[in-house]
């Protein structure tokens, strides 16, 4: 089993993978058994922390950290930081890591970074999931029909259920 650093770009770490709201591709790189990450036997994510920002100049420091503290056999720059507008300083930082800490570094976790480099975002729309323009008409069409309900005279309300109304619509 490979023990993996994760490094990502911090400019995506506050809001999640691009197109998603949370970091997830990564993660859904091993479990798919796609992209680089994916494709590497037996791997374990078993630290992530964001790149300190533009120009990229302390992800030298993450990475010993890791490979120090947590053991960590390969680093990974995942697929957010080719995103884009993807990092300048990536690559150098990888070579940089490699040459130092004689460390591996996967360059794009779920899409390999030539890929990435053309994308500005993934979207994987899940089957059955409603998106959230779905799920808001949904929430309002639930209202609506609760205040409905209670805008009726007692004894029509007694008679029509909650769930006849909803079946009318």
């Amino acid at each position: 089993m490979f023990r993996v650093g994760i490094i990502p770009c911090s400019n995506y770490w506050k809001g999640g993978c691009p197109g998603y709201q949370s970091h997830v591709l990564c993660f859904l790189a091993l479990e798919l058994k796609k992209g680089p990450l994916g494709e590497l036997p037996g791997a374990k994510i078993v630290a992530m922390q964001p790149c300190p920002g533009c120009p990229g100049t302390g992800r030298l420091e993450i990475a010993r950290r890791m490979v120090y503290r947590d053991k960590v056999e390969y680093i990974v720059f995942p697929s957010c930081i080719f995103f884009n507008n993807y990092c300048p300083t990536a690559l150098a930082g990888a070579t940089a890591i490699e040459k130092e800490l004689g460390c591996p570094v996967l360059l794009g976790s779920y899409l390999e970074a030539e890929t990435a480099c053309r994308c500005s975002t993934v979207i994987l729309k899940p089957d059955n999931i409603p998106s959230l323009p779905e799920c808001q008409q949904r929430l309002l069409n639930l209202n609506y029909l609760h205040y409905l309900y209670n805008t009726q005279p007692a004894f029509t309300r007694k008679r029509l259920s909650l769930m006849t109304m909803l079946k009318a619509f």
